[in-house]
Parts: structure tokens; C-alpha cells; sequence
């Protein structure tokens, strides 16, 4: 299921996505198909997918965002590894999260 990125409205001039840790928790939650408060790899390879990455770097960077934000390696990242997830998200994802 295809999601459209409705966050693009903020945009820095050096091109990374600007968001409030809240608005990116939102916006990483609505790719928990299954809604079961875990953002799996596929998940994540769909959010990659809606930010503007072509195959190849959803299946590269789905698979090592869960490596580096997945702190007890189930393969899932759950509210405890969310902060993992957000640190991969800046350095990787073209994402600026904003304190304000």
C-alpha cells in the first residue's frame, strides 16, 4: 500500500525534510501497516520508499536502518529504539528533525 508523504511542506535549501520529533513520530507510525506499534524492516523500506528512495536504496537503507536503530536485535524497532531510528533518519534518510 502506497502512502503519500504529506510532511514535504518543509524542506531546508540544502534539500533534507524538516520535522518536530512529533511530527516525525507520526509520520513513521503511519507506515506500521500492521499497527502493532513496531516499524519492521518492510515498513521502513515503504517509508524510504514515500521520502523519494528508488528500490535499491529502500531494500540498502530498510536494511540498515533496523540494524543500526534495532538495540536488541529482534528485527523490529519498538518505542524504546525509536530515538536509534531517529539518529539513522538524519544521518541517512535526508531528514532534519527540529527542536521547536
Amino acid at each position: 500500500m502506497a502512502l503519500k508523504n504529506t510532511y514535504r511542506r518543509n524542506v531546508a535549501s540544502d534539500g533534507k525534510l524538516e520535522m518536530s520529533l512529533q511530527e516525525f513520530k507520526k509520520w513513521i507510525k503511519r507506515f506500521d501497516l500492521d499497527k502493532d506499534g513496531k516499524i519492521s524492516k518492510e515498513e521502513l523500506q515503504e517509508a524510504i520508499r514515500a521520502n523519494g528512495g528508488g528500490w535499491f536504496s529502500r531494500i540498502i537503507k530498510g536494511g540498515r536502518g533496523i540494524k543500526a536503530a534495532d538495540a536488541n536485535g529482534n528485527g523490529y524497532i519498538d518505542e524504546k529504539e525509536f530515538n536509534n531510528l531517529v539518529e539513522f533518519a538524519q544521518r541517512n534518510l535526508g531528514i532534519r528533525i527540529l527542536s521547536y
